[in-house]
């Protein structure tokens, strides 16, 4: 019963004003999926670049030239010429360069040995990545404290001459400290949070699960690797309700096992293409148009679970517009 003096009428419109807001609450909450995933600003001085490319080596290059304090490097594989001599030039003006490679990379063959060697003749301080992780296969540049590189390139001559890659800079002070603390961290061998990035094996697969999640109109991927079994799962029920899901990934003359993914997905309403040239080595994800993923890793689970991998999240517009026209030739270029 209504309090004395309150009219029935007066209370019968405070509750269906209670149970609108409820239900406008609820409708907000279900238009807005993706806000559990933090997208990371990178700065007005933000740069998204594409390879094969001569200006990408050149910037790299450049930026550790230019360094006057230190320069930091964790980086599966090393071996382009250009960004060794780099390194032991800033060692030579003083700098304090130090650099965590993967000790033994798939396949067995890498330059690594030769290339930590001559490093370290330089005084550069190489070392190997913490063996607690399947293999090192994160790829970062911190400059001075105050610039980085987010890659999804090797340091390699393949990387910028004959791979398609992307490359990130940021001068975001939140993004520059992660990553300045999650080198120490590999360095010392400790574990350590993600922070504002996508880090495996700390928070990966959520977050880029997540960031699937959250998709309403669309999903672009590009994996050299596609092979997670959870990944695929989610891909196809976003595909049931309607998400249009495209999955770009690396040609099965190279990597056997996207074929497998191809044929799994074939039918489910999941867009699956091989890109055959340039040699698709990039990853991203491309959600609504309006978030980003670039980073170390695959659609696989060792790169989710098993790896040290490092990305970011972004909402960065000259990222997202970077990454469309590279997707969308791509996806027209493949087959």
């Amino acid at each position: 019963m209504p309090g004395k003096g309150i009219p029935r009428f007066t209370v019968l419109v405070a509750l269906l004003l209670v149970v609108a807001l409820g239900l406008g609450w609820m409708g907000l909450r279900g238009s807005a999926p993706a806000s559990a995933v933090p997208a990371v600003p990178l700065g007005a001085q933000a740069l998204c670049v594409v390879t094969p490319s001569e200006e990408a080596r050149d910037l790299v290059v450049n930026d550790i030239l230019t360094a006057r304090k230190s320069v930091l490097v964790e980086c599966y594989l090393i071996s382009d010429p250009a960004i060794v001599q780099a390194l032991k030039s800033a060692r030579l003006r003083g700098c304090d360069v130090r650099v965590i490679m993967e000790e033994a990379p798939f396949g067995g063959f890498s330059m690594n040995q030769t290339v930590r060697n001559e490093l370290r003749s330089s005084g550069v301080d190489a070392g190997w990545g913490n063996r607690v992780y399947s293999f090192t296969h994160a790829k970062y540049i911190v400059i001075d404290e105050v610039v980085a590189w987010i890659m999804t390139a090797n340091l390699s001559k393949s990387a910028f001459d004959k791979n398609r890659e992307i490359l990130i800079r940021t001068s975001s002070q939140g993004t520059v400290q992660d990553l300045v603390r999650i080198f120490w961290a590999d360095r010392r061998r400790n574990p350590c949070a993600a922070g504002s990035l996508v880090v495996s094996p700390v928070n990966a697969r959520q977050r880029l699960l997540d960031m699937l999640r959250g998709s309403t109109r669309s999903v672009d991927i590009v994996s050299e690797v596609f092979d997670d079994e959870e990944t695929s799962r989610l891909l196809q029920g976003l595909a049931q309700r309607g998400v249009a899901v495209r999955l770009l990934v690396a040609a099965p003359e190279r990597i056997a096992v996207n074929a497998v993914a191809r044929s799994e997905l074939e039918g489910t309403g999941v867009a699956v293409r091989y890109l055959e040239s340039p040699y698709l080595h990039a990853k991203y994800v491309v959600v609504d148009g309006r978030v980003a993923y670039v980073g170390s890793h695959n659609l696989t689970a060792g790169s989710l679970d098993e790896n040290r991998e490092v990305g970011v999240i972004t909402d960065d517009s000259t990222v997202i517009s970077t990454l469309d026209t590279s997707f969308a030739g791509d996806w027209d270029s493949g087959r």
